[in-house]
């Protein structure tokens, strides 16, 4: 049986170096790795498998930035503003009232805008900057109200009719325009992006756990636990091992999973 790895352009390639005693002296994680690094140093460099490119990318936070500007015809130089005064770049950021990431996304908002992971820093750019190109439109480009929806909401700018009177939001506007006017320096941070999509890496794994119980290496690891559980019994160490050991097989895929979800 071989293992099939199939990369984010759709290329398949296959590890065949699992080797029995791997199984047997580390977990099935460690073992996978090592095989994936003997196929790869025996196929062809230019391979999907040794490409690591095919598999994610390296982006810089300007980068992001530049392309979401670009995306959503918005300047650059307001999104960097709104990312100072929102979280100073911090990914992870969370506010008291829940908004999260360097943009300061509402959960709400975030899933409005398709915004699955709001703290994964191109997600939430890209996601920042959609929202406030619509606003810009709904504004007919006033900068200031754009800003004030973003902060306060856009039912708060229609009751008071323009930028309402809370303090929190005169002072974002007035410190984003600022900003803005500035310039702003992007911290040199960079972010790793996977390029396979959450439905592709499941598919992968479907496709690994549904070949991994014909592999040989599989079957060796059987025969060790067969006879463990033949010594034990014989030596009367388990009660009621049987049923035991026949649900643990059973469940192999499921914990297979958790092993892998783990790396």
């Amino acid at each position: 049986m071989r293992i099939s790895i199939v990369t984010a352009d759709g290329t398949t390639t296959y590890t065949q170096n699992i080797q029995p005693s791997a199984v047997s002296d580390a977990n099935f994680a460690t073992a996978l790795d090592a095989a994936t690094a003997a196929n790869s140093s025996a196929t062809d460099s230019s391979s999907a498998l040794s490409d690591t490119s095919a598999l994610s990318s390296v982006m810089s936070l300007e980068d992001i930035f530049n392309e979401a500007a670009q995306t959503y015809q918005v300047d650059v130089n307001l999104l960097t503003a709104m990312a100072k005064q929102e979280s100073n770049f911090q990914a992870d950021a969370t506010s008291s009232s829940g908004a999260m990431g360097i943009m300061q996304l509402m959960p709400a908002t975030a899933e409005g805008l398709g915004v699955s992971d709001a703290y994964d820093a191109y997600e939430n750019i890209m996601g920042g900057a959609k929202y406030i190109s619509q606003l810009l439109e709904r504004y007919n480009g006033d900068t200031s109200l754009a800003l004030a929806a973003y902060n306060a909401g856009s039912g708060n700018v229609a009751k008071y009719g323009g930028i309402p009177p809370f303090t929190e939001t005169q002072n974002y506007v007035s410190k984003v325009l600022s900003y803005y006017e500035e310039g702003i320096d992007v911290p040199d941070t960079t972010v790793v992006r996977s390029t396979l999509t959450k439905e592709q890496a499941a598919a992968n794994l479907e496709t690994l756990l549904s070949e991994f119980p014909d592999h040989a290496s599989y079957q060796a690891f059987l025969a060790q636990m067969n006879d463990l559980m033949d010594s034990a019994t014989r030596q009367s160490q388990l009660n009621e091992s049987q049923e035991a050991y026949e649900q643990l097989l059973s469940n192999v895929n499921q914990a297979v999973r958790n092993l892998l979800s783990e790396e």
